[in-house]
Formats: structure tokens, C-alpha cells, sequence
């Protein structure tokens, strides 16, 4: 018998040194570590009980239990030291550590009574009818034995306190453990109460540590595993189906039913019948991704990406699995990305980007047809934005693209889009295009926004694309030149895009590009038309600006004006304007001339980008004259646009000593109603504001209504654009104070007007 139980010691002992080869094999985590030596403990245990069942020498075995007592103390302390370990909380170091030597203590005590016998005896004990070796302890080894068992309780209670303060999931990792070791504490105690040989503790604890390792290693690590996966998929809003290689259901996330609106596994148990059509639709192989299908429900439609992948090891199936996704929003987020991408967000039709895409396509599929570019743009958007706000802006923009949509709905292979702020760009095919039905449809959204302080004005510029292979952008660039040159006539509606406009554009930018320079070398002069009075004595002048380029030559104002007034940079030309124009007084006060004066405009933008008061009484007090020689021109279209601010600046001027002067009166404004409010010490009046008409009494009758209200008022009248002596004298018999025009002289330069006048 003795035989056969060393024999299966043997057994034991071989797996157990297989066991440590493995643990060798794996990463040298300190688990792995302590599970390791924990293996070498039990072999340390297993060959003295094997030498105790096979001797029957008295000494040797006497021998042996002092090698198995130490080899157990050694043990019991790795154990404890396992769970320290596996529980998670921190170490000492083995040679510090108060077990460590204790332990060795033992140890080396052990040693020592192996020859004195002083801890413990031996002798024959009958057991099942066969005789074995057992040890009998004295008083001392029973001390020896309280440490060991301090060892595998303290393993046990630090499991079970690791087990409690854990999260149900990770309480299977330790208290499984903890169970073993309870089981390997209970069965030394037994053994020792039924007098039993150590052969059952040993057996016990080479099955146990089998146990742990694997509980360790393989099956909690795998439970914990299964139970994170189930606990991340039951949070996911997405589904997991897994089936075995039977094709049966081997788990079903409870996020699945939400996914795809089924309740428990409806129709899912078995693999074949249920996922059988899904994957027959598709050439799936063994793996299949990204099929999305739609499920309606009360609350909307839905869609669900599924992913399918067949798994196996070494070739063989072992299982498949199904990943059901919403997707819904991603979809609709996507549909919503798309959307803002290709359309403009506050009209609904194309933006630019996409416009140019759909414009070019046209022009790919259809290139027998002759197409054109129309560009409409507001003019004086701004002046409209800030005059009536944003909303109304807006409500502008909306129902001029609710006009496109309506309006070019019948038209064959005809696109159109919002470019900018205030532009929008069709592109029809030539034969379809009837100019007056666009400008019809321009002004009949414009016109509902006129007031009487303002007319809405669109243009509107046209380009036949007779060369469809060139930059989209180059194509709509050509409409807006068009559109941009007649910005400002109010007698053109629409115009013709040739190349004559893009010369004049690539003009305009190259000005733009010199314009510092040339106020830096003094290109940019003043030019004097003068002002005469009643009595034909010239008492001033209107300071205008003259571009005398060093290649080009004298450049005429409507060259460039008009483009810095669009683009901002007029508040440089003024400015640079303003000071010849104190240069030039200051020089003829200190000549003895300061009976003279010279206007100067300020533009609109000059009125948002400078404070004008602030500018110009630095520049009286920077030159040394004074501020009533130095009159300002306002047009009235800039002082409308913000009526409240801009009549405290006029009075602002006013008490500082300026004249102020209202500009271009009557030229598109209903300027009467203005005159309530504002109040300024001259009313500029062109000849040409009443335009072209057959009824001159009627204009006359209205131009001497202007005078004299003037005169009521307190107000003085210039009339410019003077040219004939029957316009003179009419002008002096209706009342009018100065004038101003080619019949006295045409705009001249300072030293010309000098030397005529001065």
C-alpha cells in the first residue's frame, strides 16, 4: 500500500513539476511568481512523504518529517504572501518581513533538534490496516505550528477582506481562493485531531495548489472576463449575439433587445433559421461587415449595423459572433453633416462649394449647351443690415432664395446658391435666360423692403460661359465684375459681362495694390473746383481727389473711387485728402487768404471707421486754422444710415465751428422727411438728381421748393453740376446761395486755381 501511495505521490509530484515549468513559460507578473514558488513548496512537502512511506529506518524518517515540518513552514508563508500579492496590496520585501524570519528561525531550530529529537517523536500508527509513519509533537512544535497556521488563516481573512471591499464582479477572483485555503487550514487540523498520517495533508494540498493555479490563471481571469464583457455589453446600447459551433445561442447581451426592439431572444435561438436570410442576402464568407438594415418603429425608423465574424483555432469552428450597432444618430448626424456642407444654413439652397460642384457638373454632362452666369448682390447691403437689423436682413435673404426655388423650378439643368452675404448666383442654360423676368423677380422681394428713408437696389451682372473649362470661381467672378460695375448707376439694372469689365477689375486691383505708395510719394493730389457766390466772387473751393499716376498718368476718380468706397480703403484717400486740403488753408491764411474755405468729404465708412469729430479738430488745431475755413460734406445716404448717432455728431461739429454740409441732397433718399431731425448749415444740391424729364416747370417748381425750404430753415444752398448760363439764372432768381459746376470751371489743380483765382 505504502507502495502504491508513494507512487501516486510520484504522479502528483510530476504534474506539479510540469505545473512549475508552465508558470516558468508565462510573463513574470508577481502572481505568476508567487504561484510558482507556491509549487515549489509542495514539492518540498511531497518528497519527504514520499521517503516517510517508502523507509522504514526509524532515522530516516525521523529525518524526513523535519524536512516536510520545514518545507510546510516555508509554504504556509508563500501562501501568505500569494494572497497578499493576489489581493492587490503591497509587499515587503521577503528578507524584510518579520514571517521571513520567523520562519527561518523555525527553520534553523528544526535543524537543530533533528539530532536531539526535542520537538517531536515518531513512531508506527495502524491505519485502514496499514502501518505508517506519524509524528507526535511536544509543547514546542505546537508553537511551530501556530505560526503556520497564522499563515493560512492570514491568507484567508485578507482574501475574504479583499473579496468584500471589491466590486461584485471581482468577488469570485478571491473568494474561490480563499475557500481552498480554507479547506487546506481545515485539513491540518483534522489530520491533526484524528492522529491521521501527513499523507492526507500532503495529498490535500498538492489537489489544492493544483486548484488555486488554475483558479488563478485560467478560470477566474476567464469568469471575470465573460462577466466584464457581459457587464460592458449590457451597458452598451449595442448588441452581441454568440453562438457555439452548433449554431446554438450561447449569449445574448441585454443591450440587444433595446438595439433592434425585440424582446428576450425572439426568434434568435437558433443561429440557422434566424440569421440564415440576413447572411444569404450578402457574400459574407467568414467574416461580414458594415450591412445595415432599417427597423420602423412607432417613434421613427431606426438603422443597426451588424458585423459578423465566424470564429475558430486551428481551422476548426468554434463559435460565431453577431455585433448589432445603432447607428441611427451617426446616420442622421451624417445626413445633417451633408446637408450643412452642400446648403447654405439660412436659405436652404446650395452654398458655395456645393454650387461650384453641381455648376461644374452641368457643364460636364451637358457640353452642347451654351450656359450663363448671373450674379444679383445688393447694393449698399450693409447700409440695409445696419438701417433695419439683422432679422429683417435675414427675412430678405429667405425669401429671396424662396423666389429662386419658386421661380426656377420649371427651368431644365438650371442650379443656383448663395455666395457671400448678399449674392446669389444662377446658372441656366442661355436659351432659358430672359433678363427682365430676372430683374421682375429681383424687384419683386426688393420692393417690399423699400421704405420712404430707403429703396432696396439690386443688380444684377451676366456672363456668357464661353469657356466652360475654366475655374468655377474665374466663371463666377465674371458675373460679379459685371454686377459690380454698374453698382452705384442708378439708371443700370443689369449688366453684360466683357472683357473690357475684367480689364477695368484687373485695373481697379492693381490700384488697390499701389494706393499706400502712392499717398506715401504724393500721387494722391487735391483738385479745386470752385465755389462762386451771388456776385460771381469765388469764395472757395471743393477739395476732390486726383490720382496723378507715375505711369498712367492723371487717373479719373471713377477708376478708383468707387472701388475704395466698396473695398474700406477710402477712409486712407480721405484722410490723406483732408490734410492737403489743411495744408493749403494754413498756406493761404499765413498769405493773408483766409477768407476761403475748401470742402472735403467724408464717406460713410469713414463715419464707422474714424471718429470723425475727434479727427478733425486735431487736424484746425494741428495746422493752426480755422475750423470754419474747413467745411464738411456728408452725403445723406451716409447720415441715414444711423439718423440718432449721426445728428449728435453734426451738432458736435457745429459748437466746434464746422459748416456742415449735406451732400448729393434728394439723390436717393426721401430726404425731406430727414430734415425734421437733422439739422446742417448747407443743403448741396446736384442739377442732375431730378434726372431727365419732359415737364421742366414741374422740376423747376420742385428745385425752388428746396430753396426756399432751405432758406426757412436757416440753411444755406449750393447747386452743383452748374454747366449752362440759363441754369445760372434761374438758380439766382429762385433764391440759391453759391454755386459750383463746369460753366465756372472745371476740377483744376491747386496751382492752376492759384494762379486764376488767387
Amino acid at each position: 500500500m505504502q507502495t502504491t501511495m508513494a507512487g501516486f505521490l510520484l504522479l502528483l509530484l510530476a504534474i506539479n513539476s510540469i505545473m512549475i515549468i508552465k508558470l516558468s513559460d508565462m510573463n513574470r507578473t508577481d502572481i505568476i511568481k508567487h504561484l510558482r514558488n507556491m509549487a515549489f513548496g509542495v514539492a518540498g512537502i511531497i518528497v519527504p512523504e514520499m521517503i516517510i512511506l517508502l523507509t522504514k529506518n526509524r532515522q530516516i524518517a525521523y529525518y524526513a518529517f523535519t524536512f516536510y515540518y520545514i518545507a510546510f513552514a516555508w509554504y504556509a508563508m508563500m501562501i501568505f504572501r500569494f494572497s497578499v500579492s493576489y489581493s492587490g496590496y503591497k509587499l515587503f520585501k521577503v528578507y524584510k518581513s518579520p514571517l521571513f524570519w520567523i520562519v527561518a528561525i523555525e527553520s534553523a531550530a528544526l535543524i537543530w533538534g533533528m539530532f536531539s529529537e526535542s520537538f517531536f517523536t515518531i513512531t508506527h500508527y495502524k491505519w485502514y490496516d496499514h502501518i505508517y509513519w506519524i509524528s507526535r509533537g511536544f509543547s514546542i512544535l505546537y508553537a511551530y505550528a501556530i505560526v503556520s497556521g497564522i499563515s493560512l488563516v492570514g491568507a484567508v481573512a485578507v482574501l475574504i477582506i479583499a473579496a468584500s471591499q471589491s466590486a461584485r464582479i471581482f468577488r469570485l477572483k478571491y473568494s474561490g481562493i480563499a475557500i481552498i485555503l480554507a479547506v487546506m487550514a481545515a485539513s491540518c487540523v483534522a489530520s491533526q485531531i484524528k492522529h491521521q498520517p501527513i499523507l492526507v495533508q500532503v495529498i490535500c494540498f498538492a489537489f489544492c495548489e493544483m486548484v488555486i493555479v488554475y483558479m488563478a490563471v485560467y478560470y477566474a481571469p476567464r469568469k471575470l472576463n465573460q462577466r466584464a464583457m457581459k457587464f460592458v455589453a449590457d451597458k452598451l446600447n449595442d448588441g452581441i449575439v454568440l453562438y457555439d459551433d452548433e449554431h446554438q445561442l450561447q449569449f445574448v447581451s441585454t443591450g440587444y433587445s433595446d438595439a433592434v426592439g425585440l424582446k428576450g431572444m425572439q426568434g434568435i435561438g437558433n443561429e440557422e433559421t434566424y440569421w440564415k436570410k440576413v447572411i444569404s442576402e450578402a457574400n459574407v464568407g467568414n467574416a461580414w461587415n458594415g450591412r445595415v438594415m432599417s427597423v420602423d418603429r412607432d417613434d421613427g425608423t431606426y438603422y443597426y449595423e451588424i458585423q459578423h465574424m465566424a470564429l475558430d483555432e486551428d481551422g476548426k469552428l468554434i463559435g460565431t459572433v453577431y455585433w448589432i450597432r445603432n447607428v441611427t444618430e451617426s446616420i442622421k448626424n451624417y445626413g445633417e453633416m451633408v446637408r450643412r456642407a452642400n446648403f447654405d444654413e439660412l436659405t436652404g439652397i446650395y452654398n458655395e462649394a456645393h454650387f461650384h460642384e453641381m455648376a461644374r457638373k452641368l457643364l460636364e454632362e451637358h457640353p452642347d449647351t451654351d450656359f450663363v452666369m448671373t450674379c444679383s448682390s445688393v447694393e449698399k447691403f450693409r447700409v440695409f443690415k445696419e438701417l433695419f437689423g439683422q432679422e429683417k436682413y435675414d427675412d430678405y435673404l429667405i425669401r429671396t432664395a424662396e423666389s429662386l426655388k419658386t421661380g426656377l423650378v420649371h427651368i431644365p439643368n438650371c442650379v443656383y446658391g448663395r455666395i457671400g452675404e448678399a449674392d446669389f448666383y444662377i446658372m441656366m442654360p442661355k436659351e432659358s435666360f430672359d433678363p427682365q423676368q430676372l430683374l421682375d423677380a429681383i424687384d419683386e422681394v426688393a420692393k417690399s423692403y423699400s421704405t420712404n428713408n430707403f429703396n432696396l437696389i439690386v443688380k444684377a451682372g451676366v456672363y456668357e460661359i464661353t469657356e466652360p473649362l475654366q475655374d468655377m470661381l474665374a466663371i463666377c467672378n465674371k458675373a460679379s465684375m459685371a454686377c459690380d460695375t454698374i453698382k452705384g448707376d442708378y439708371g443700370t439694372r443689369i449688366m453684360w459681362f466683357d472683357e473690357s469689365i475684367q480689364k477695368e477689375s484687373m485695373l481697379r486691383e492693381r490700384y488697390n495694390a499701389e494706393l499706400s505708395k502712392a499717398i506715401e510719394h504724393g500721387e494722391i493730389q487735391i483738385y479745386l473746383q470752385p465755389q462762386v457766390d451771388n456776385a460771381g466772387k469765388v469764395i472757395g473751393a471743393e477739395a476732390l481727389a486726383r490720382w496723378v499716376h507715375r505711369e498712367d498718368g492723371l487717373i479719373p476718380p471713377a477708376h478708383f473711387i468707387p472701388f475704395f468706397e466698396m473695398n474700406g480703403r477710402i477712409t486712407e484717400l480721405d484722410i490723406c485728402i483732408w490734410r492737403q486740403a489743411c495744408e493749403k488753408l494754413k498756406e493761404w491764411k499765413e498769405k493773408g487768404r483766409d477768407d476761403l474755405h475748401i470742402s472735403v468729404n467724408i464717406s460713410a465708412r469713414d463715419l464707422y471707421a474714424l471718429d470723425i469729430y475727434e479727427h478733425h479738430v486735431s487736424l484746425v488745431k494741428e495746422y493752426g486754422i480755422d475750423a470754419r475755413n474747413l467745411k464738411l460734406e456728408i452725403t445723406e445716404s451716409a447720415i441715414i444710415n444711423d439718423l440718432k448717432q449721426h445728428v449728435h455728431l453734426v451738432e458736435k461739429l457745429q459748437a466746434a465751428g464746422f459748416e456742415v454740409e449735406m451732400d448729393d441732397f434728394g439723390s436717393a433718399y426721401s430726404s425731406f422727411n430727414m430734415l425734421k431731425d437733422i439739422c446742417v448749415d448747407v443743403l448741396k444740391i446736384d442739377m442732375k438728381f431730378l434726372g431727365d424729364t419732359e415737364n421742366e416747370a414741374r422740376s423747376h417748381a420742385i428745385l425752388k421748393s428746396i430753396v426756399d425750404l432751405s432758406g426757412e430753415l436757416n440753411m444755406k444752398t449750393i447747386a452743383e453740376g452748374v454747366e449752362t448760363e440759363e441754369q445760372l439764372e434761374f438758380l439766382k432768381g429762385v433764391g440759391c446761395d453759391i454755386y459750383q459746376g463746369y460753366y465756372f470751371s472745371k476740377p483744376m489743380s491747386v496751382a492752376d486755381f492759384e494762379a486764376k483765382y488767387l
